[in-house]
């Protein structure tokens, strides 16, 4: 990685680095997409493909849970209500 795609990274970050970090950082990333590089090729086609490395999960899906809501509590905790309905802005709207 060049040391301007590190600036333009740490940018989108939000993190402020000195030229030391700047160095040290051009550093990291090297050695870090050097192992990315040697894992890739690795012959997998052997291996089993595993969507969880949990053999079994630990989830207890039987688990019964109390679905009752006091909805004035919960009204409480919004930020807007029309009508006694919470109102609930989509993330995706918010500008930042």
């Amino acid at each position: 990685m060049t040391k301007e795609e590190i600036k333009h990274l740490s940018k989108l970050s939000a993190i402020q680095l000195s030229e030391n970090e700047l160095e040290d950082m051009k550093d990291n990333f090297d050695e870090l997409l050097n192992f990315v590089w040697k894992l890739q090729s690795i012959n997998t086609e052997w291996v089993e493909k595993m969507y969880t490395p949990v053999s079994k999960s630990k989830l207890d899906y039987n688990r019964q849970t109390n679905t009752e809501v006091n909805k004035t509590q919960l009204l409480k905790n919004s930020p807007q209500e029309v009508e006694n309905n919470m109102i609930v802005i989509k993330s995706s709207t918010v500008e930042h």
